[in-house]
């Protein structure tokens, strides 16, 4: 199980979690824990969890549209990779899971899921 922790927000989702067992010092712990990956917080509404999917799923895209966009993705490998493959590798790391609290938060696993 890995607790939720706080990381920088603007860090790439796919580089974050590429980097969690760094990252991961742990700024705040959370009651909620996600058993298959890693709890991501890059903005204070992903730290907080959504009311539903739809607004986890909302709010997780248009980050990595941003990151996609910018640039700003993290570092090798995902800097060098075209837009559709860094969607591609963002969407089988990465989703909204409703945790133990009810809410839904994204989650990343390196090994994907």
């Amino acid at each position: 199980m890995r607790t939720l922790t706080l990381l920088a927000a603007m860090a790439a989702t796919a580089s974050i979690a590429a980097t969690a067992s760094i990252a991961a010092a742990p700024a705040i712990a959370q009651d909620v824990t996600a058993t298959d990956g890693t709890i991501l917080t890059n903005t204070p509404e992903m730290a907080a969890g959504f009311d539903n999917y739809g607004m986890c799923q909302s709010t997780f895209r248009q980050l990595r549209n941003d990151q996609r966009k910018s640039g700003l993705r993290g570092g090798e490998p995902y800097d060098s990779m075209s837009n559709s493959e860094y969607n591609n590798a963002s969407r089988t790391t990465t989703r909204c899971e409703q945790l133990s609290d009810g809410r839904y938060y994204v989650v990343f696993n390196a090994s994907g899921f």
